[in-house]
């Protein structure tokens, strides 16, 4: 039965990711479908993540250990327990009916030349069994990963060289082997 919700629930965060480029496109006064377009073709990256978190103990501190998402934006819907660690302090993300928690990954972080941030994040370890289900999205990796023309974006020097997804991509999975 779950099996027959999977693809229904990864269309409608398709959909919903497409509904948040449009207000990013908005927030940062750039021209309708700046973002959208570098996910519109069969190269863009729509993973959906289904994790199962089970107890651990006290002296283990994470479950999930520290990184930054490096795609797009992640919806994450998960139980409400404590479970985020940004920047070194703990977050409570209280899960309510119908709501998701969104994220910028290094890709947003680059293309707003930092005015928005990739979060270094952690799931707390639980005492209790948790669920989460986690959808990421990312570019057609052949798209060129600069700063967007938008004024906050370019209040100051770019902060990144322009970059291939399919590079930056690659850059992550080298350092995860070293």
């Amino acid at each position: 039965m779950f099996r027959d919700v999977l693809p229904e629930y990864i269309l409608k965060s398709r959909q919903l990711i497409s509904y948040v480029h449009n207000i990013a496109d908005m927030a940062l006064e750039l021209d309708d479908n700046t973002f959208e377009k570098n996910y519109t073709n069969d190269n863009a990256i729509f993973m959906l993540r289904l994790a199962k978190y089970v107890p651990m103990k006290n002296e283990q501190p994470s479950a999930l250990g520290e990184h930054q998402d490096y795609l797009g934006f992640t919806l994450i819907q998960n139980d409400d327990v404590p479970e985020v660690n940004v920047n070194g302090k703990w977050f409570h993300v209280e899960s309510k009916p119908d709501t998701l928690l969104l994220i910028a990954g290094e890709f947003i972080e680059r293309w707003t030349n930092n005015h928005w941030r990739s979060v270094l994040h952690r799931v707390a370890a639980v005492k209790q069994l948790r669920y989460s289900i986690i959808f990421f999205s990312g570019p057609d990796l052949n798209c060129v990963i600069q700063t967007l023309p938008c004024k906050k974006c370019i209040e100051q020097p770019s902060k990144y060289a322009p970059i291939t997804g399919y590079e930056h991509s690659e850059q992550k999975k080298a350092a995860i082997r070293n």
